[in-house]
């Protein structure tokens, strides 16, 4: 019983993170989904040690394990513009692998740049 307060307790904080995500991008007009935002918000608690990990690892834990149930709904909503994409859907493709390329190369600088950093401090790890 306990661990189930627990858990429902870390799924409401991570709700409660989304909702004012949610609100601050109507309230401002920001162009970028409420969820993004969540998600920024939620990195900066984590990083700057105001949430802990542990304190929501056992309500995340059970939505990390069923996550692939979340995309049903995108994956029926993407049937319905089926026409759409067998139509326009070559027109897609080069913005798609260029953005996967982009990420890709970025990801390589960031991690040689911080394995150079971390050799310069003198440590080889």
């Amino acid at each position: 019983m306990h661990n189930l307060l627990k858990t429902v307790g870390q799924i409401f904080l991570l709700w409660l993170i989304y909702f004012i995500s949610t609100w601050i991008v109507e309230f401002f007009h920001l162009p970028i989904p409420g969820s993004v935002l969540g998600m920024l918000l939620l990195f900066l608690l984590l990083s700057g040690g105001i949430i802990k990990e542990e304190w929501l690892a056992l309500g995340a834990n059970p939505l990390l394990k069923h996550l692939s149930f979340f995309f049903i709904p995108i994956a029926v909503g993407l049937m319905e513009w089926g026409k759409l994409f067998t139509e326009k859907g070559h027109l897609l493709f080069l913005p798609l692998v260029i953005s996967a390329l982009v990420a890709l190369i970025a990801t390589g600088i960031v991690v040689q740049s911080l394995i150079k950093s971390r050799k310069q401090e003198g440590g080889s790890n």
